[in-house]
């Protein structure tokens, strides 16, 4: 009787290992275009009934639009930055206080307060292209410094007036952040949120059975005869890549090329021998500032800003004193490459 009993509890997980080697979870793919850019939302689920998932994320780029767009006059940042009486809403007053604890990490090299900057240098809504004079950059850095705006009983306080925000930056990365937080409330556990590039990762990818991997470009094809730089696995990850090798205008006047992401510290927005910088951590939000801040300073300062701390990896692409493409890859980073 003994042995009949065990003998039927054997039959019964043996029935339950087949059928959990044959499961196979509901895969949907959404993509679109959102921030001026593609979007793609991979995910897997056990019962394919959150059928509203797709209109819940695109209510999340609503309200981005609605709260950080520079590009929409009626945006909570936009009425901000012309000093406008506006009662911020939570989402501006979480990426606000994020963005400080990386100010103060960065010791100012992620600094969300360059609006004026970005416009001065042709990047901002306006497109403008000025020549740039050292007399006007010195003025514009006086309306620098995110240490000299706070949050005040919901309000924004300025100690310079003509100070303008811009987070678009490291929106993207936001915006990964909180669509992956909203696929674990849906307890979708395996899932790949793509803004532009900028990505977070959770569980396997069940169509080639294993984790989710990426391809990082080689930011000077010519220089290499593959597309791709590296290729990387992530385990339940982010990661954002920042570079100068696309978002660049050439000043018709001094012939000087001039790139996207500027030196909030001196002002300079010159192309240098970093060309890539790609960051490894467990939040999107923290990839993408620290990659900005990174491409911002010197390579000495980007390796520096790696070693310390703990909770990013880093790549760094970049052209030696020869012109020849060299990479800094810390070891965290290095584990995941394949």
């Amino acid at each position: 009787m003994i042995l009949e009993v065990n003998f039927k509890k054997l039959f019964f997980l043996f029935v339950l290992l087949n059928i959990s080697c044959d499961y196979e979870p509901n895969y949907t793919l959404l993509k679109g275009s959102t921030f001026g850019t593609y979007y793609q939302v991979k995910f897997f689920e056990v019962d394919k009934n959150n059928s509203t998932i797709e209109k819940e994320i695109d209510s999340i780029f609503d309200r981005f639009n609605s709260s950080l767009s520079t590009y929409i006059s009626s945006s909570t940042i936009s009425k901000v930055n012309r000093n406008e009486k506006v009662i911020i809403d939570d989402l501006f007053i979480d990426i606000f206080r994020k963005s400080k604890i990386i100010y103060e990490k960065t010791n100012g090299y992620f600094d969300p307060s360059i609006g004026l900057l970005l416009d001065y240098a042709g990047f901002g809504p306006t497109k403008n292209q000025n020549i740039v004079l050292e007399d006007s950059l010195a003025i514009i850095l006086k309306t620098v410094g995110f240490d000299k705006i706070d949050i005040v009983d919901g309000h924004v306080r300025k100690l310079n007036n003509k100070s303008k925000l811009d987070f678009n930056a490291i929106a993207k990365g936001y915006a990964v952040d909180v669509i992956s937080e909203f696929l674990n409330s849906k307890s979708i556990e395996d899932y790949m949120v793509d803004i532009g590039g900028e990505i977070r990762t959770s569980g396997k990818n069940h169509l080639k059975d294993m984790f989710w991997s990426i391809a990082i470009e080689n930011p000077i094809p010519n220089k290499s005869d593959d597309k791709f730089y590296k290729k990387i696995t992530l385990q339940n990850a982010a990661i954002a890549t920042s570079g100068n090798y696309r978002n660049f205008r050439i000043d018709s006047v001094s012939g000087k090329k001039y790139v996207h992401i500027i030196n909030p510290i001196n002002g300079q927005f010159e192309q240098t021998n970093i060309f890539s910088v790609s960051v490894l951590s467990k939040s999107c939000f923290v990839s993408d500032a620290f990659a900005t801040a990174m491409m911002a300073g010197s390579l000495d300062y980007a390796k520096k800003l790696t070693k310390e701390n703990d909770e990013i990896e880093s790549m760094i692409i970049y052209l030696d004193d020869n012109d020849d493409l060299k990479s800094f890859i810390s070891e965290g980073f290095q584990e995941n490459v394949f």
